[in-house]
């Protein structure tokens, strides 16, 4: 992928702030969450899956992701753009931050071919949201000192353990999961 030209870049930035001036909702009638760890209420959670989803379909989301997984395969310059104009206009907040924060950026390092095909897309969207299985009861965010296991039984793996602090656990469709 080639750097964009600083024309290519303007105008990319007239239309994306554009876009976001048109399409922010700054009160939707509620509170809105600054993170997703503030996420409490239906509302809330509908709204902001509402959100990203429509950020993304306007393609200023999941914008240097690679088009064979649902990304727009553009250069992150692009991304960097939107984001920054996302908070000069003070956007609402992306709720599947652990899908594309942590998940999506694994899954397209290392992840298996049918598993970037099968959950790149719908974290971008929102259509799937995915929380972090990390802390636990006894052990806080000491890492090293986790204590879940996870044995294979055939294709898949049984899980025994704890985790606390999950936030939007309650909602979420999958789990990034630290187990031994």
């Amino acid at each position: 992928m080639s750097k964009p030209s600083p024309q290519e870049l303007a105008d990319f930035e007239t239309q994306c702030d554009a876009w976001f001036a048109a399409n922010t909702v700054r009160d939707p009638g509620f509170m809105l969450p600054l993170t997703f760890m503030e996420v409490s209420t239906d509302q809330q959670f509908d709204f902001l899956r509402d959100w990203q989803r429509k950020v993304y379909e306007a393609g200023y989301f999941g914008m240097s992701w690679s088009t064979e997984y649902g990304g727009y395969g553009m250069h992150p310059e692009f991304q960097r753009i939107a984001t920054r104009i996302m908070k000069a206009h003070d956007a609402p907040i992306m709720i599947n931050a652990i899908g594309n924060g942590w998940t999506g950026p694994l899954l397209l390092d290392i992840g298996r071919e049918e598993d970037k095909r099968r959950y790149i897309k719908p974290m971008l969207s929102a259509e799937e949201i995915w929380c972090q299985g990390f802390s636990e009861p006894e052990h806080g965010s000491d890492l090293g000192s986790a204590q879940t296991k996870a044995v294979r039984d055939g294709d898949e793996y049984v899980i025994n353990g704890s985790k606390i602090w999950t936030s939007l656990g309650d909602r979420a469709d999958y789990m990034i999961l630290l187990a031994r």
